[in-house]
């Protein structure tokens, strides 16, 4: 009977370990489409954006491209910190707390949320915009035209994030196709038509974003109207964990977007177009980082949920490896052509950026993929907060640093004052897993 059992195992074991192979196999070849297909949704958003901000650095005057630059990094600020702090980084990890059947109900009970909310912070925007032109003001028009982009912008960010938990990239892709098309035709308009300003820009933008969020009209079976009980629920539990999200993707926004109007304050505005620019050549690796976690953050919740302490350590170890590594490779290559690319896409418009800009910016952007790999695990639970006291931590390094930098380097002052932030970061966070792993 021994003998028989034993073999029964082992024919058991044999069978068992080809199942699990392939269902390994199935599981890399379905995360590798998925991967492939947010590359492309993030690829065709990131060049709409570069190709974009290009043609507006080639036609419009460096004080003009440095008040849109300003008006930009403000609509990020909104949409990119608080909207999708409060309604789209907490959404895996609280729809993985529902089931899936009440998911029609969340996703209605989401999008009408997040309109009413941005609606609201544009409609103050615009009231903004006609009281500055009331009184005279030149750039009244580009805060009215930027206060209608923010509801229009989240309607598209809210479809996508969507798309992205339901696993239905295609159609991310879709809508990114969509914007991507009608901003080369509004921005060809724009040009033709001889409008070139920043409220233009700004308008070329909101009306390119609408109608990419419009394809939710094409799936309109998919919603279902809420129950209050579960509408409720839904926005208490996202909005217990957005005041974190909030709270670390500001710290990030003042450490990088939102130095653009600061060192308009500080330097001028054709140091905010010049810094502007530097993000922008950076852009695509900020938009793989994106897409990797918005790709990851969904199944990392799945699997995390009912997960050890070490396996969360684990995933973000082999996240901040990844991400690092690319970041590293990106910044060299853009060290070694970054200037030669620019000089022929850029003309008639004199930039403060050199190669030490350049490299400095590499070394914060590679510093920032290796926190957000650190950070992804912990996002995909539900617990930011246990990262708020890296990124405040980087607040207080840029604070300290970026008065005196900016004053004595300009542009990669305030780069240098970039890197202090990311590095500080990094290494409390660093600090703060290895005491936390030893209790």
């Amino acid at each position: 009977m021994s003998a028989l059992t034993d073999r029964l195992d082992r024919v058991a074991a044999q069978t068992r370990v080809p199942g699990a192979v392939s269902g390994l196999l199935r599981r890399l070849r379905r995360a590798g489409g998925n991967v492939a297909l947010g590359l492309i949704d993030q690829a065709l958003l990131s060049g709409s954006a570069f190709v974009l901000t290009i043609v507006l650095a080639n036609v419009l005057d460096i004080n003009s491209f440095g008040r849109f630059s300003v008006a930009w990094s403000l609509s990020i600020l909104i949409e990119a910190v608080f909207l999708r702090g409060l309604f789209d980084d907490g959404l895996p990890a609280a729809a993985h707390r529902i089931p899936k059947s009440i998911w029609p109900q969340l996703r209605l009970g989401l999008h009408l949320a997040s309109l009413l909310v941005s609606g609201a912070l544009g409609l103050l925007l615009v009231g903004a915009g006609l009281v500055i032109t009331t009184v005279g003001g030149d750039t009244g028009g580009l805060v009215i035209v930027t206060g209608l982009a923010i509801p229009a912008v989240r309607l598209q960010s809210m479809f996508r994030r969507i798309c992205y938990l339901d696993g239905r990239l295609p159609r991310a892709l879709a809508s990114s196709l969509t914007y991507c098309v009608a901003l080369v035709v509004s921005a060809g308009l724009m040009i033709a038509l001889k409008l070139t300003g920043a409220a233009a820009a700004m308008a070329c933008i909101a009306i390119s974003a609408a109608l990419a969020g419009g394809l939710l009209l094409a799936h309109t079976s998919e919603l279902a109207w809420p129950q209050a009980r579960i509408f409720r629920g839904s926005l208490r539990r996202l909005f217990r964990n957005g005041r974190w999200f909030v709270a670390t993707s500001l710290t990030y926004w003042i450490g990088s977007i939102g130095l653009i109007p600061v060192c308009g304050f500080l330097i001028g505005l054709d140091a905010s177009a010049s810094l502007r620019i530097l993000l922008l050549v950076f852009a695509p690796l900020s938009q793989f980082c994106a897409t990797m976690f918005s790709v990851r953050l969904p199944e990392i919740a799945a699997e995390l949920r009912a997960g050890r302490r070490s396996a969360v350590a684990a995933a973000a170890r082999e996240n901040a490896l990844l991400l690092g590594s690319i970041a590293a490779a990106y910044g060299t290559a853009v060290v070694l052509l970054g200037q030669r690319i620019l000089a022929l896409v850029i003309h008639g418009q004199s930039y403060e950026i050199g190669t030490g800009s350049l490299a400095l910016m590499g070394a914060a952007m590679a510093l920032d993929a290796v926190w957000l790999g650190l950070a992804l695990p912990l996002f995909a639970t539900g617990k930011p907060q246990r990262f708020m006291l890296s990124r405040i931590a980087g607040l207080v390094a840029l604070c300290c640093v970026l008065p005196f930098a900016a004053e004595a380097w300009q542009v990669m002052g305030a780069v240098t004052a970039m890197v202090a932030s990311s590095a500080a970061s990094v290494i409390t966070v660093v600090l703060t897993n290895s005491a936390r792993e030893r209790t």
